[in-house]
């Protein structure tokens, strides 16, 4: 294979690698860990394998030394889910890929040692999309069936429904009702907010998984919710016209000075439309990814020290170092997830009233 032809690192690969001096790419292993990848490592060579060759194009350079590897058998459909795979790829033209017959048997061997395999309608799935639906799932069943009281029921009965409603309230009292003048039927928009961004941000402190906010793609959905709310309930309160009228502190006029005052803040208020919820998915993002690529290089420091030709005294003390300030990280990381929910929850209430009430 070419050597440009270096894009993932098995764990396992990547330690016989820097034990034998070969080199240890941080990059390919934050690329797992960090970044939306096609398996989930469940255990030692026990995979979750989402994109089947997706996953065998990402790790090839390791399956194809695999002992099986030759006497591999692909089936036709997984000979015409490669193909297409490669034909898709090739198109953007960035590396030299396998051809489709060898990256079908990299897929049989990836599958011999997975746990469960997705099929192709599934394939959209990546370690970020899959624990997203599980935390959505999770929420939703303790919203909705373990928190839910009964009709008859006049108080809390156990503590998941004492939690949820702690919750319920503090965010009524101190986020939406002091941001949305008569908006306490916001609550629940809010509620479920916090709920779904604190357990996207906490499945990302599982061994081998990632949180799905710690993609772009996700705090960018969150964010692009909160500008909707912000427009469209805006010109619903407002009316349209009103709006955007209101949405320019000063009054228009024709004056040369005033015209040019009012069209520079005209021009800072559309763009402050866009760059408010903007930043609130650039900000839960890059907490979420640098705690992760944090964690990950403490993780990882045994194999950097090797691979820069340290003796293995000097990178075990190290790498056991490394682990214990990892662990103060993924309890820093804890606060963080509960802080970000919060501020991201809290923005939007503010944005979100600004929109309804511009004079409060």
């Amino acid at each position: 294979m070419p050597e440009s032809y270096d894009t993932a690192v098995d764990p396992q690969a990547a330690a016989d690698v820097a034990s034998s001096g070969g080199g240890y790419s941080f990059t390919g292993v934050l690329q797992k860990y960090s970044l939306p990848w096609p398996a989930w490592e469940v255990g030692p060579a026990k995979l979750i394998i989402f994109n089947q060759p997706k996953y065998a194009d990402y790790s090839f350079k390791y399956l194809v030394h695999n002992e099986g590897f030759d006497s591999a058998q692909p089936s036709e459909a997984q000979l015409a889910w490669a193909q297409e795979y490669v034909a898709r790829v090739e198109g953007f033209g960035e590396r030299e890929m396998p051809s489709h017959e060898q990256l079908a048997k990299a897929m049989v061997v990836a599958n011999d040692s997975a746990l469960i395999s997705f099929p192709k309608p599934l394939a959209f799935f990546n370690h970020m999309t899959f624990f997203g639906c599980v935390s959505m799932i999770l929420v939703a069943l303790l919203l909705c069936v373990w928190g839910r009281r009964k009709a008859e029921q006049l108080k809390p009965i156990n503590r998941i429904q004492h939690m949820i409603e702690a919750v319920t309230l503090y965010i009524r009292n101190e986020v939406v009702r002091p941001n949305i003048h008569h908006g306490d039927g916001w609550t629940a928009h809010f509620t479920a907010l916090f709920f779904a961004i604190l357990g996207f941000n906490l499945f990302g402190l599982i061994p081998g998984g990632g949180a799905p906010t710690a993609h772009i793609a996700v705090t960018g959905a969150f964010a692009l919710a909160t500008l909707f709310a912000m427009l469209v309930f805006g010109m619903r309160a407002q009316g349209v016209a009103a709006y955007w009228k209101n949405l320019v502190p000063v009054p228009f006029s024709l004056k040369p000075m005033d015209f040019i005052i009012w069209l520079i803040l005209a021009v800072i208020e559309v763009a402050g439309l866009v760059i408010k919820p903007a930043a609130l998915a650039i900000r839960l993002f890059a907490n979420m990814f640098a705690g992760k690529a944090v964690i990950v290089s403490f993780t990882g420091l045994f194999f950097i020290v090797m691979s820069a030709g340290a003796n293995e005294l000097m990178a075990t003390a190290l790498g056991g170092f490394g682990l214990l300030l990892a662990a103060a990280i993924i309890l820093l990381k804890i606060l963080v997830s509960f802080i970000q929910a919060y501020v991201f929850t809290l923005l939007s209430a503010l944005f979100v009233g600004a929109s309804i009430h511009p004079d409060h």
